[in-house]
């Protein structure tokens, strides 16, 4: 979870540096959100649903920062276009989706691992 807060936070100033309108928003978001759910479940393996939930609420924190530091801190009345909180709920949504979806990949056995053929055991 700590893993998910943190590449949320650095992602969201990194995001920000940008000029986030159009391409970059439409692809950029739902790409952000994918990256901290994967990172989480890579770490976690398995999430409950309210860390899920807080790691959603984290990237939707964390790419409101980043459109707060792209468009000069909303400063002389400049507001990001519709489309961008659009992709902000996207992006959220997509995270939890993503999380949700990597507790039942995270759960399955892994295959045990092969034995060379030299080490396999000879008939008497």
């Amino acid at each position: 979870m700590l893993a998910g807060a943190t590449l949320a936070l650095v992602g969201a100033v990194v995001l920000g540096e940008y000029d986030l309108r159009g391409t970059t928003v439409l692809v950029g978001f739902p790409l952000y959100g994918v990256a901290v759910a994967e990172l989480a479940l890579a770490v976690a393996r398995r999430l409950a649903t309210p860390a899920l939930a807080a790691l959603a609420v984290g990237v939707g924190a964390g790419l409101t920062l980043a459109l707060w530091i792209s468009f000069g801190h909303f400063r002389n009345d400049v507001a990001p276009p519709v489309l961008s909180w659009v992709m902000v709920a996207v992006a959220v949504a997509l995270t939890f989706g993503w999380g949700w979806s990597g507790r039942r990949r995270g759960t399955k056995p892994r295959p045990p691992a092969l034995k060379p053929a030299l080490e396999e055991e000879q008939p008497s």
